[in-house]
């Protein structure tokens, strides 16, 4: 289908107001791609499933409660038979219309459109399933019945899209990535020193990790091998969230940085010595796109889809085998390799969130 064809989308952004991490940070990107490249693009959010928080996408449509919701008799009544759920269909489609795709990310409310589409990030539901929370497996068990009663899927990266095909049996046709990109101010340049005094911190004197703290990112090996390099310089893992039995915290030279924003990550990454990212799994590996964008030298794992992220612009070691990360970051602390990596990290090509809402674009125009 044609470019001049038009499409009437919209996406769901709820997840958004719920998760801080890669996954409401990727669905925020991807709706600011899709309203640039599509005039005819709509955002909405649930309200109810954030009482007392505001939508953090500005411009999206807001799909208010039923009005039974504000009588407390028929809220017990009416919510313990599910009937909140079940209306969401109609409620979306009185307000908004059925639009010629309704894309769904995370809440994956039951919306009606020509053609469904469900955001695929990564297996470790199906194939890690203890390293989540119930109420993630049951998105995850809601996003397979939406792809079994034939939504197509739109994975975060051509290894993603691989894995959903294979684990939904589905078709080629019915598959497609589209991708990541870092925000617009992550850009190359110096840190600002006030910034990293302030987090008691030196240009050049940390390396960093970010990303939220869960199992899958391996941070307790991530801390053992820079426990075991002896460098001097300090460990910055800066996420939402901890986990685990508390062995990054009793570690000497690790810093905890939570919720930290946008502007102060950007110096973070200009000051790194480099980014780590030593995943056992990744459906894309945001935090790669954001150090290239910053010209900042990535080591990262092979898991995932982590190789197809970082390609020739950093270096990859295999997942669980300490020497070489051990190795790698001695070589990056005294400066063996990090001119050659800087260098590759600086060359890498840097994808735009327009590039990502083309890529979205043309395959909801495939589906019509």
């Amino acid at each position: 289908m044609g470019k001049d064809i038009i499409v009437r989308s919209i996406l769901d952004v709820t997840v958004c107001t719920h998760s801080k991490g890669g996954v409401g940070r990727w669905v925020r990107g991807l709706e600011s791609g899709l309203s640039q490249v599509n005039r005819d693009h709509l955002s909405i959010d649930l309200a109810e499933t954030h009482p007392g928080h505001t939508s953090t996408v500005p411009g999206a449509t807001v799909i208010p409660p039923p009005l039974w919701m504000k009588l407390p008799l028929f809220r017990r009544l009416l919510l313990g038979r599910g009937i909140l759920e079940t209306s969401r269909a109609s409620r979306i489609e009185k307000l908004v219309g059925k639009p010629d795709i309704i894309h769904l990310s995370g809440v994956q409310p039951e919306g009606n459109g020509r053609n469904k589409v469900v955001t695929f990030f990564d297996d470790t539901p199906w194939v890690s399933p203890e390293s989540h929370t119930k109420e993630t497996l049951f998105y995850a068990g809601k996003l397979k019945c939406l792809v079994d009663s034939g939504a197509a899927v739109l994975a975060i990266s051509g290894w993603a899209a691989s894995i959903a095909r294979n684990l939904f049996n589905i078709p080629p046709e019915r598959t497609g990535y589209a991708g990541g990109a870092a925000e617009d101010i992550f850009t190359p340049g110096e840190p600002n020193l006030q910034v990293l005094e302030k987090l008691d911190l030196e240009p050049g004197g940390y390396f960093l990790h970010v990303g939220s703290y869960v199992p899958r990112k391996n941070i307790p090996f991530l801390v053992r091998c820079f426990k075991e390099a002896g460098t001097e310089k300090k460990l910055v893992l800066a996420g939402a969230e901890k986990w685990g039995d508390g062995v990054a915290e009793n570690t000497s030279g690790v810093v905890f940085l939570k919720n930290i924003s946008d502007n102060d990550l950007l110096t973070l990454y200009r000051g790194a010595v480099a980014l780590l990212l030593p995943s056992t799994s990744e459906g894309l590996g945001l935090p790669v796109l954001e150090a290239f964008a910053c010209g900042t030298p990535v080591i990262a794992s092979d898991g995932g889809a982590l190789p197809e992220t970082v390609g020739r612009n950093g270096l990859l070691l295999p997942v669980l085998k300490s020497e070489p990360w051990v190795r790698s970051i001695v070589e990056m602390a005294t400066g063996v390799i990090s001119s050659s990596l800087r260098k590759q990290a600086e060359s890498a090509l840097r994808p735009t969130w327009k590039d990502v809402g083309e890529k979205a674009m043309n395959f909801y125009r495939s589906l019509l």
